[in-house]
């Protein structure tokens, strides 16, 4: 009898210790960056949330992860991460590192964080937020954001200048505001070259559909687009592949790539995540950082692109019209309309 007792309790603890396993790993999904163990030495110590559509994006996600990993090289800092599979992730995310108050900073990223970090953060007031690609306000939050109608607007001076159709494409995520930064740039500085070429405009209705992309990319080419550039993040992909595979040409966005597609790709379009992340953790290693919305744009180097890796030659002329373009954007003497209705009717003059 003794025996069967002992048995049972032994049972019951092992219940026990499998429940609380359970439960440990119901929290939130929380990796720390490599060689990473949040000591008490740190400058300080970051949590940061990717977007959804993750690490390997060769996109957004990427190029944070990389300032993050040079934060930590250059200013001491620990720092963990979380990759949410899906939008419905980012709030309890950002909750839960909020929750212990370990972190000196949280860094969400991508607009479609922003209206989970608007719940969040009230309800966290000591807690210090950045939030990059979004504007959000609060007096704990610091927003970074980008004049995305400046890359659109070189892409289309680079596409205008090299199409022999005068057709030009663009494929944004989403048909928003963000995406269509892009869209408006690339219109404008097509007509600057060229008023009669046409930017055909489509949209793949998700950040990362690689697929629908590729297909959309290449009925555009079909219909004589030479050239396309995109704001569809890791969705930009498939438009790379395309323009590789067909043999037209691409500019990617916020990532170079130009080496993955080196006749074709003859340029990247880069807004600098890793610079802004490491400004703010900066400031706040300083004491000096503040609330409140930043942008960011060519006069103040955010945004740039870039032809290293790229084989293709682009012509003297098209290169000064483009050279003209940049000194223009950044004397404040061409000012980019935001806006594709506003494109449509823009001149520089």
């Amino acid at each position: 009898m003794k025996k069967c007792t002992n048995v049972r309790r032994t049972l019951a603890l092992l219940m026990v210790v499998a429940m609380c396993a359970v439960l440990a790993g119901c929290g939130k999904e929380q990796k720390p960056a490599e060689d990473s163990s949040l000591g008490e030495a740190a400058a300080a110590k970051i949590a940061v949330v990717f977007a959804s559509s993750g690490l390997g994006d060769k996109s957004f996600n990427d190029a944070l992860y990389s300032g993050m990993e040079e934060a930590k090289s250059e200013m001491g800092i620990e720092w963990v991460y979380s990759e949410p599979k899906d939008d419905a992730e980012y709030e309890g995310l950002i909750s839960g590192y909020a929750d212990g108050g370990e972190y000196d900073l949280i860094i969400c990223l991508g607009g479609s964080q922003s209206s989970s970090l608007e719940n969040v953060a009230p309800n966290y007031p000591e807690q210090n937020f950045v939030i990059l690609d979004a504007v959000v306000g609060g007096d704990n939050i610091r927003s970074y954001t980008w004049r995305d109608e400046e890359l659109g607007f070189l892409a289309g001076i680079l596409g205008a200048g090299l199409s022999a159709s005068n057709t030009l494409g663009f494929i944004g995520a989403h048909d928003i505001p963000l995406c269509n930064l892009g869209a408006a740039g690339m219109i404008a500085g097509a007509h600057y070259v060229n008023p009669d070429c046409e930017v055909l405009v489509d949209y793949a209705n998700g950040w990362a559909e690689v697929n629908g992309c590729y297909e959309i990319a290449t009925s555009m080419n079909e219909q004589g687009a030479s050239l396309i550039y995109h704001t569809a993040s890791a969705g930009g992909l498939g438009i790379l592949n395309a323009g590789r595979e067909k043999g037209f040409l691409t500019v990617f966005f916020d990532g170079n790539l130009n080496g993955d597609a080196p006749d074709t790709n003859i340029a990247s379009a880069i807004r600098d995540f890793p610079a802004c992340a490491k400004e703010a953790v900066q400031d706040l290693i300083d004491g000096s950082f503040t609330a409140g919305s930043i942008v960011k744009g060519i006069a103040e180097d955010g945004v740039y692109l870039d032809f290293e890796g790229s084989a293709y030659e682009i012509p003297a002329d098209v290169m000064n019209m483009y050279n003209e373009a940049v000194e223009a954007i950044k004397s404040g003497s061409l000012v980019v309309p935001a806006t594709v209705d506003e494109a449509k009717t823009w001149s520089a003059s």
